[in-house]
């Protein structure tokens, strides 16, 4: 995502790009040959991006990027966040430390309610009480989504890094708390409603992907495309998105961005030339089934405005099903069933108490034969 969405995205502003990779090659890589991503949709094209440096993190040419940079994008999936955000705190006090006081914005790009606050937690834990003010006066944290596919990484025929992704799709991000100049231009979009769209984003986009991804892997498909030709899961995606939209519509009282782009977001889905895996989309069940990512977040909601969520029931059974081999999360769920029950996971997992009506319809649904 940082290649295929963000890094292009910036790269074709004209923005001087680093990235930071942990690995030797994938640095060498970057600096001498750049990358590649390959748009398959509406528009099928090779963007060749070239003129990027990367540096190894950690490391001290990574402190010295930070100190002279004027945004910061973290695209590295929310479990490896702590990890990730200690490293920028280093970097971030050597900034001040050095005197340097030009603003910094830091966005952090991830599939996550309130992520620009749960970085800036993270970050802060790593700095010394006495610089807390001067970074504050200095850095914000704020938070960024893309809504572009990006299903794979290759190599093309010179050996360079070569990224698939859909023709479509934004850059969203905050800009209540900016410090710095930001030219927004396309596909960047600023929002002062961020918080409901990052919602909207995992409860229909982030959703419809789930249930189909979970679905497909019942039925024994690999790609999403496969699942979406399958008339029953089509119905079923379909059916939990709506679900998804009517119960967000009822909260805000109003249709945001994703609301009425779910024809475009099926249509990516079904998207062939993509070659979006099942794995890929489905992978880390454990997260996806939190109690407000995309599956029993819109399930609750539904419920609590009188929508039978019937669909998003079908997804978070399936989601319990999961077993993609080589996924940790999915053998530690099938492990966590196996030895205490669904009704425990869920419990556990998604935080669903098993008097919890919600709990009693998966757990019900998922005992049935055949589910």
């Amino acid at each position: 995502m940082g290649l295929g969405a963000l890094g292009v995205a910036l790269a074709m502003q004209g923005h001087e790009l680093v990235f930071a990779a942990r690995r030797d090659d994938q640095v060498a890589e970057l600096n001498h040959y750049g990358y590649a991503v390959a748009t398959k949709g509406s528009v099928e094209a090779t963007v060749d991006v070239r003129g990027v440096r990367a540096v190894k993190i950690p490391g001290e040419e990574f402190i010295r990027e930070v100190a002279i940079a004027n945004q910061i994008y973290t695209s590295v999936r929310p479990d490896n966040l702590p990890e990730i955000a200690s490293l920028i705190a280093e970097a971030i006090l050597h900034r001040i430390r050095s005197g340097i006081t030009q603003p910094l914005d830091v966005f952090c790009c991830e599939n996550l309610k309130n992520a620009g606050s749960q970085l800036e937690r993270l970050i802060f834990a790593g700095l010394p009480f006495q610089y807390a003010q001067q970074v504050q006066d200095h850095v914000s944290f704020n938070a960024a989504i893309s809504d572009r596919i990006v299903s794979s990484q290759n190599r093309d025929e010179s050996g360079r890094l070569l990224i698939t992704a859909d023709a479509m799709g934004d850059v969203l991000f905050d800009t209540l708390q900016i410090k710095g100049d930001f030219e927004t231009l396309p596909p960047f979009k600023g929002l002062d409603n961020f918080p409901a769209c990052i919602e909207e984003k995992l409860y229909i986009l982030n959703c419809g992907h789930a249930v189909c991804a979970y679905l497909g892997f019942q039925k024994g498909y690999t790609y999403i495309h496969e699942a979406m030709a399958d008339e029953g899961i089509n119905h079923a995606v379909v059916g939990a998105m709506l679900e998804a939209q009517r119960a967000l519509h009822q909260k805000h009282g109003k249709t945001l961005h994703y609301g009425s782009l779910i024809g475009d977001i099926l249509e990516s889905f079904s998207n062939a030339a993509l070659m979006d895996t099942v794995a890929r989309v489905g992978r880390d069940p454990l997260r996806k089934l939190q109690s407000d990512d995309r599956l029993i977040g819109p399930a609750k909601l539904a419920y609590r405005y009188g929508i039978e969520p019937t669909h998003l029931i079908q997804g978070c059974v399936a989601a319990l099903s999961f077993a993609q081999t080589g996924d940790p999360q999915a053998a530690e769920l099938q492990k966590l069933i196996k030895e205490r029950g669904a009704v425990y996971a869920l419990d556990f997992v998604s935080q669903l108490r098993p008097w919890n009506p919600l709990s009693k319809l998966i757990s019900e649904a998922y005992q049935q034969p055949g589910s």
